[in-house]
């Protein structure tokens, strides 16, 4: 149950004015968040719970492409990549693709990610979610993803989004680690924290992010503001439905839409999915 009603406030990250390197620093910490384990209060992470619901309810997996059409630096794909792939090779099927657009293409971050990961491409031209045709090769079914990012869209750019996901994928899913309910807000307080932990892992060496964490704690403070917003962005499921039946997409009567929320950190962290998959897909 929301809690309060659906603001959409700005969030420093996506403001123009924002510096690179902070843009940079949200995205990659909101990649490690996505492996976040706290031990002895979790047992999985963020993306291995995204993983488990991608597998229960997309058919026939490996014939799918998997598309992230929001990718920034690259979110949780490489591990998202990796479980599912593990996942389908020990069941001796072929493996899932994956596809990285955005329409502020990151080319240098995900060139290194496909040149690791042999089944991660990417579109280097700049792709608008709003308004593009099928983006998977003929033979695979197309998954369009929203991970963490469809709440940064409002209404006037999420109903074309999603009338596009129906009228050119087999599938979509969004995903979201927060929701505007009671325990969502208990997890901001360890958004304040992450990057305390974050910078020391990857940015020991750089004075600048040092300065920015732990004398003046522009990072930690960023991330929580950003956080809140996020959180404050969130949709309901009968929220989504909503834009769903205002997007009026040819064909709608063949999909089929669910959701839910899947336990992380029980009662206070989920994964919050909204799904829609062709009938024959």
């Amino acid at each position: 149950m929301p809690i309060l009603p659906r603001l959409h406030l700005f969030e420093i990250a996506d403001q123009p004015w924002c510096p690179d390197k902070a843009i940079e620093y949200v995205q990659l910490c909101l990649t490690h968040s996505w492996n976040l384990r706290i031990p002895l209060l979790t047992k999985t992470s963020p993306a291995a719970v995204a993983c488990e619901v991608i597998t229960q309810n997309l058919p026939d997996l490996s014939s799918f492409t998997l598309v992230d059409l929001c990718s920034g630096a690259g979110g949780p794909t490489t591990t998202f990549e990796s479980l599912l792939n593990t996942q389908l090779h020990d069941l001796g099927r072929p493996p899932i693709q994956f596809l990285l657009t955005d329409l502020n293409p990151r080319i240098g971050a995900w060139a290194a990610l496909s040149k690791d990961q042999d089944n991660i491409a990417y579109i280097s031209e700049s792709v608008d979610a709003t308004q593009c045709g099928r983006l998977a090769p003929r033979d695979r079914k197309e998954c369009r993803m929203f991970n963490l990012s469809f709440h940064h869209f409002d209404d006037s750019l999420a109903v074309p989004m999603l009338r596009s996901a129906i009228e050119s994928a087999d599938a979509f899913i969004i995903i979201e680690l927060a929701a505007r309910d009671f325990s969502s807000t208990l997890i901001l307080p360890l958004l304040f924290l992450i990057p305390f932990q974050y910078t020391m892992l990857r940015f020991r060496q750089s004075p600048l992010h040092l300065f920015f964490t732990y004398l003046l704690p522009f990072f930690p403070l960023l991330m929580l503001f950003d956080g809140w917003v996020s959180m404050m962005r969130c949709r309901t499921p009968d929220e989504l439905h909503d834009l769903v039946r205002r997007s009026n997409a040819a064909d709608m009567k063949n999909w089929e839409f669910r959701s839910g929320k899947s336990a992380v950190m029980y009662p206070v962290a989920y994964v919050h999915w909204f799904m829609g998959v062709k009938k024959t897909a």
